[in-house]
């Protein structure tokens, strides 16, 4: 099986982006700066920011969130809910990938974790 992976800038021992026999498998992303610094602020900011990043990360696999069938999605608290619906809503142009939300402690204490394939 042909695996490629592509590093992290971040300083966390991860691929941003591992592709293996056609598949584009992503880690897990938090809005994050790229020196690994949390960006903390409103849910609908933290998850502009995490597209904004999965957008440039697939991009390097040459590929587009029109190409993501697959979305788990973890939030601090699912009181986050509405809000993190309405931000997450305006980036799906061709449609929405099959999803699930759950509600976890996330690291760093940001409120929005996002798992792609």
């Amino acid at each position: 099986m042909a695996v490629e992976r592509f590093s992290s800038n971040k300083p966390f021992p991860f691929s941003d982006i591992v592709k293996a026999n056609g598949f584009i498998f992503l880690s897990g992303q938090v809005s994050m700066a790229q020196d690994g610094e949390p960006l903390k602020g409103s849910v609908a900011g933290q998850t502009q920011c995490i597209l904004d990043s999965i957008e440039t990360t697939l991009s390097r696999a040459g590929a587009s969130l029109n190409d993501v069938v697959r979305v788990q999605v973890w939030l601090s608290d699912m009181a986050h809910f509405t809000e993190f619906n309405a931000a997450y809503s305006t980036r799906f142009a061709q449609g929405f990938p099959a999803r699930t939300v759950v509600a976890s402690k996330l690291a760093f204490g940001v409120d929005v974790e996002k798992y792609w394939r």
